[in-house]
């Protein structure tokens, strides 16, 4: 068979409702001496159905049996490809009818450049315009500035704004039609070596880092699709307004497990851009499979329990394996639209079987007949909660409840909060500040029979290694506190400004390159400073090692109105940071404020542990750093409270409480 002049590569995952309009586009191109090449990534939807209809000898169709990513499907469609070049058509986009033809054109006639592109028509987000877009037509990503001037731009980098959907890209994939002399060199990354919103931007620097030019045709030739579902906007969120999600959910990384239908216990390299903390899972999780020991920490078998898990996780999502490593039964039904922090299934570790939620949810849920539900943890969780209440399965539920009830006040779920509180058996909450101001504000019975005080987003017991490193105060004989995670979110400070800590001698050590890029324009405050400093993000197996090395640790910095009334309450007065577990697994004791007067949870904890240094102003701050023989009494006090924090040594207490409330017995 003679090789057609284009291989176009098309590969798709449940965008059946669009492949109509792309392969419309591709067959009424001018040039007809072209393959195309599907790549059916695992849909689930009637994308097999749609291409059955479309008889034409040069459709190539290879199925992959589950999700691979964008990369994979990639790599085996240009396996499959035939074509003396190379174009691209993913199946939300589409071609004007001489697309084709102005690329190979182009290429023919300039022997020396490696990749035509046409323009692009997409719709644009301006300030201006927030929430509706713009339709524009650019010859690139980048307008038109950059034309002749490609190889300048891919070699350099920019911080790319959270609103711009581009993602830093210069060319969408529809785009471009290009040579194949490069093939060997460059090549498109699976899933296991990194799932990126720059995917396209990278393999582009890539061609050009061998040598590839672009040139652009000089025509607007097709056009780049538009929608919630988009990868880019999946992992990265960029440019995701909506609004029926003011506060960014649908996207990050348990976003995409869902909505990519990832098996569980696969792991994934996440190397999101902005929004989404980096979390390569083979780290996080890799140390846990190793340490198990299987049946070392299983209960007898009649006092092992089915639990359905419902909502969402929150941080620290692996204390489920405390759970399941004692030999109970656990099933996951997650929460849709998740926010980016959170974690939801398929989980990137075994011991939890993924219950969808869909339109047979309740006989799935009838034939699992669970022991009870344990329904959590944020307010994002709440409409499932709401659906699992009303379906009146006759199984009990335990509701446990951390963040928060002022979010569910403006989100309007108020009356679902509450209703939670009222029909579940039981309710854990994360502290008495929270139980005392749900039950004046509900007026639901929250008394000591049917609640548990128990924190939401415990560590798992593994990373609790007492590996205790040297403090560096010790070395250089100077204070050195640590924050990891947000320093800075708009108007919320969780620190003192940077020059007036450093003026009182005070090292800050920050952690998480996301986290910095939020808190930027406090950094910046204290760029040339000794006294601050950056580091990457710590992996929980390291937490222990690294963040002992430092004498104290920031939670947030609040000052409280309350009075002492929790009427007045704001959610800072009620909250227990996620990050109080990461602190504790280092052995640090607790920067806060001294709110005499007041009513504030983070600092009722820390003093009831002993592990406080509570201070008015940053001079007092300093000189009770400086207090060695203090500190080293708070340290050790910290470093014993790690069993507070630990799920591994919690989980008996809320094993108890949710036998107790459901009327489980030892017999299941």
């Amino acid at each position: 068979m003679s090789r057609p002049a284009v291989s176009v590569l098309m590969p798709t995952y449940n965008q059946a409702l669009f492949l109509p309009r792309a392969l419309h586009s591709l067959t009424h191109q001018t040039v007809g001496d072209w393959e195309l090449i599907v790549v059916n990534d695992g849909s689930t939807d009637d994308t097999e159905q749609v291409l059955q209809s479309y008889r034409d000898d040069r459709i190539v169709y290879h199925r992959h049996e589950v999700n691979q990513g964008l990369g994979a499907a990639l790599t085996r469609a240009l396996e499959l490809a035939r074509g003396r070049h190379i174009a691209y058509l993913p199946s939300d986009d589409y071609f004007d009818p001489a697309h084709l033809e102005d690329g190979l054109a182009l290429l023919e006639q300039f022997p020396d450049c490696y990749a035509a592109y046409g323009g692009v028509r997409w719709w644009q987000t301006t300030e201006a315009s927030k929430p509706f877009r713009v339709r524009v037509e650019m010859p690139t990503l980048r307008g038109a500035e950059v034309v002749g001037e490609e190889a300048a731009f891919l070699a350099r980098t920019e911080e790319t704004p959270f609103e711009d959907l581009r993602n830093g890209n210069l060319l969408a994939l529809v785009q471009v039609i290009h040579r194949r002399d490069l093939e060997h060199k460059v090549s498109w990354p699976t899933r296991a070596e990194g799932v990126s919103d720059t995917l396209e931007i990278d393999y582009w620097r890539s061609l050009a880092a061998q040598g590839a030019t672009f040139k652009h045709t000089g025509e607007i030739s097709c056009e780049w699709g538009d929608h919630p579902d988009q990868r880019h906007k999946i992992i990265g969120g960029r440019g995701y307004i909506h609004p029926t999600e003011p506060t960014g959910r649908g996207f990050g990384l348990a976003r995409y497990r869902q909505h990519y239908g990832i098996r569980t216990g696969e792991k994934i390299n996440w190397k999101t851009s902005f929004w989404s903390l980096p979390h390569d899972q083979n780290a996080r999780y890799g140390p846990l499979e190793e340490d198990q020991n299987a049946g070392s920490h299983a209960v007898p078998v009649g006092e092992r329990l089915r639990v359905l898990v419902a909502g969402e996780l929150g941080f620290n999502p692996e204390r489920l394996l405390a759970m399941s490593e004692q030999g109970h039964s656990l099933y996951g039904m997650w929460t849709q639209t998740p926010q980016a922090w959170q974690t939801v299934g398929p989980l990137p570790f075994q011991g939890v079987t993924d219950v969808p939620f869909d339109e047979h949810w309740k006989e799935r849920v009838k034939e699992i007949a669970p022991d009870f539900i344990y329904a959590l943890l944020n307010w994002q969780a709440l409409p499932l909660i709401e659906s699992v209440l009303a379906a009146r399965l006759d199984i009990p539920i335990v509701f446990h409840f951390k963040e928060s009830p002022f979010f569910a006040m403006e989100m309007g779920l108020w009356p679902t909060l509450v209703t939670a509180l009222r029909q579940s058996a039981g309710v854990v909450l994360i502290n008495d500040e929270s139980r005392e101001f749900l039950e004046i504000h509900s007026g639901v019975d929250l008394s000591d029979d049917r609640v548990l005080i128990l924190d939401g987003d415990l560590p798992k017991g593994n990373w609790f290694t007492e590996e205790w490193s040297p403090k560096l105060s010790s070395q250089d004989n100077e204070i050195h506190t640590v924050c990891v995670g947000r320093v800075k979110v708009e108007s919320r400070s969780f620190l003192e400004p940077m020059p007036v800590l450093a003026a009182a001698g005070i090292h800050v050590h920050v952690y998480g390159e996301t986290y910095q890029k939020w808190s930027s324009e406090w950094i910046e405050t204290g760029a040339d400073s000794r006294f601050m400093h950056l580091h990457p993000n710590v992996e929980p197996k390291d937490w222990a090692r690294e963040l002992s090395q430092y004498d104290a640790a920031w939670p947030h910095v609040h000052q409280s109105s309350n009075k002492g009334d929790l009427r007045r309450a704001q959610w800072d007065d009620l909250n227990l940071p996620g990050r109080l577990g990461t602190y504790s697994v280092g052995g640090l004791p607790l920067i806060v404020a001294e709110n005499a007067g007041h009513r504030v949870a983070i600092r009722n904890l820390a003093e009831k542990l002993d592990i406080a240094i509570s201070f008015e102003g940053i001079p007092d701050l300093a000189a009770k750093l400086g207090d060695r023989s203090h500190l080293a009494r708070l340290t050790d006090n910290a470093r014993a409270a790690g069993q507070f924090f630990n799920f591994d040594e919690q989980l008996p207490r809320l094993l108890e409480f949710c036998r107790r409330v459901t009327r489980v017995g030892s017999g299941g």
